[in-house]
């Protein structure tokens, strides 16, 4: 009887640890610039898309990840006022062959990323406000200010990109934005998170009802979902998990507290990486409202800023002071 008793525990054992999830490091690129201020990135294939939150947005050739290199890079500026203004590079998202770049000062920019060697902008749009992220729906796009709150624009004609909703909000600094039809929620630091309800289609973008907020004692650096359940890096709360089923109710069903603060997230079948600064922390979420922590990697020389998972390699940049950054690659096993 004991040596059943001791067999099953063993086999109990290993089916655990063969189901968990781990990462390890295999390479790493670093590089220098000045006035870095990294948010998010974006690949497509063997390319890389780095925003610096300089002028510079860099594309990284990332074919051998051991060996990464600069392959390109794309910065532009407008004469105003007889000086030159350049953008700040904030976010980005790749779909297809266009970038669609969060380039603070001068806007939204749609870029044509055929030849990543030339890029150049097909598109642009501009308000006297700083764009720092950028979601996508259909053809249009969902434009997070700086400090401004939500706008919605339709690029569907280039030459004529018109703004289709306007939800703007003071001193409301977008972090991120998640669009769950007929429902928009965007993160927002210090202010938290706000809902928006529009009436459907949602395409219409035709608000019905007021925002609502929810609000937390840290900030709301990222929100992510899944289905009903919201996973919130909350800084220095750790990581909040919400209840989605009403979304204009968000009711918090759990909190984790994490080695640092947490910053950024990603989700990957039914994993969710937590970004806490010095390490980046993995969740097994197979119970959504119950996220059960399986492994974690520390770097105490290296501050991690955000990830990006394609296929079993995990991408996550990094800063070491104000002007060193660089990107880590993991394997996920």
């Amino acid at each position: 009887m004991r040596k059943l008793l001791l067999i099953f525990i063993i086999n109990t054992i290993t089916v655990n640890l063969l189901n968990a999830q781990y990462i390890y490091p295999v390479s790493v690129y670093e590089s220098s610039s000045k006035d870095i201020d990294l948010s998010n990135f974006d690949i497509k294939d063997t390319l890389l898309f780095l925003p610096l939150g300089n002028e510079e947005l860099q594309i990284l050739n990332i074919s051998d990840i051991n060996n990464i290199n600069k392959f390109s890079k794309y910065e532009e500026y407008e004469k105003r006022y007889g000086k030159k203004v350049f953008g700040n590079a904030y976010g980005i998202k790749v779909i297809d062959n266009r970038a669609y770049l969060s380039y603070g000062d001068l806007g939204l920019k749609i870029l044509d990323i055929t030849d990543p060697e030339t890029i150049y902008s097909i598109g642009t749009y501009y308000r006297h406000q700083e764009v720092y992220c950028v979601e996508i729906f259909e053809n249009f796009a969902c434009l997070g200010y700086k400090s401004l709150g939500l706008e919605i624009i339709d690029f569907s004609d280039l030459s004529n990109i018109t703004m289709v909703s306007r939800n703007n909000v003071k001193d409301f600094s977008v972090k991120n934005i998640q669009i769950l039809s007929p429902y928009i929620m965007i993160s927002g630091g210090d202010r938290g998170l706000k809902t928006f309800k529009f009436k459907e289609p949602i395409t219409g973008f035709k608000q019905a009802e007021f925002p609502k907020d929810f609000m937390y004692d840290a900030p709301a650096n990222k929100i992510l979902v899944r289905a009903t359940t919201g996973y919130v890096a909350n800084d220095f709360r750790g990581l909040s998990i919400l209840n989605l089923n009403l979304p204009l109710y968000p009711h918090e069903v759990g909190n984790i507290k994490t080695n640092g603060k947490a910053i950024d997230l990603a989700i990957d079948r039914n994993y969710l990486y937590v970004v806490c600064s010095k390490s980046i922390e993995v969740y097994d979420i197979k119970e959504p409202e119950k996220p059960e922590k399986i492994f974690e990697h520390v770097e105490k020389d290296k501050k991690f800023q955000s990830i990006t998972i394609k296929g079993s390699t995990l991408f996550a940049s990094f800063t070491t002071n104000s002007r060193d950054y660089g990107i880590m690659v993991f394997q996920v096993e």
